[in-house]
């Protein structure tokens, strides 16, 4: 398959990791930016499985690039959560893939891509349920077009809720194939589309969705 210069990923915790253990299973070679400041903890050994009981207090990026030499990471131990830093970030790679934990750095990552014209692969998990889609700026549904805007305040669910690790290791595998997708130039990327997973009862469900003309982020009247 023909990769990319490089793809940015943020977050390398339970879907960042399950994310880059596909990518480097299916495209070893390839370059991969990873940005998150935080350190192995060991609360995040059940649903974070690149790590290991020796990893904890260490960067989660030095760990991550220790655990899978078969990706050329390049390891950036920061919180990308603007749109801005963002952008700045991902100056020439060719697709952005969002494992992020909260709604702020959710839209970032979608007014980035919107931005910079660059696609997305976005996930999120709480429970029992995820999400997975791909965006393509200009051309489909945005995060945006779904949910208009962030909460004022972060809602805590993964907090009150956890995340089930298998649950991680199924959306960040799908979040992977997405990127393939991208990558190869094959398939067809889950555009307009939100493909929701509740794993508590059995159910994947794709719901399509339609590009908003008065999106904030990708509508016609918007500043993008």
């Amino acid at each position: 398959m023909t990769t990319p210069s490089s793809l940015l990923l943020l977050g390398a915790g339970g879907l960042g990791t399950a994310v880059a253990l596909a990518l480097a299973a299916a495209a070893p070679g390839l370059c991969l930016i990873v940005a998150d400041p935080d350190r192995v903890a060991l609360s995040n050994l059940h649903r974070q499985v690149a790590y290991r009981s020796e990893d904890v207090g260490r960067l989660k990026v030095e760990a991550l690039a220790a655990r899978l030499p078969q990706l050329a990471i390049q390891c950036q131990a920061v919180r990308l959560d603007t749109t801005e830093a963002i952008v700045s970030a991902a100056s020439g790679c060719t697709l952005i893939v969002d494992g992020t934990d909260n709604f702020a750095s959710r839209f970032a990552a979608n007014d980035a891509a919107l931005q910079s014209g660059l696609p997305l692969v976005h996930g999120a998990v709480t429970g029992y349920f995820g999400q997975v889609m791909s965006i393509q700026p200009g051309q489909s549904a945005c995060l945006r077009c779904l949910f208009d805007a962030p909460p004022a305040t972060e809602p805590g669910a993964c907090q009150r809720e956890g995340v089930v690790g298998p649950l991680v290791g199924e959306v960040g595998w799908l979040m992977a194939l997405e990127a393939i997708k991208w990558i190869s130039r094959s398939g067809t990327p889950l555009l307009d589309r939100l493909l929701t997973i509740d794993l508590l009862h059995g159910v994947r469900r794709p719901i399509l969705l339609r590009r908003q003309q008065q999106c904030k982020g990708c509508g016609s009247t918007s500043p993008t």
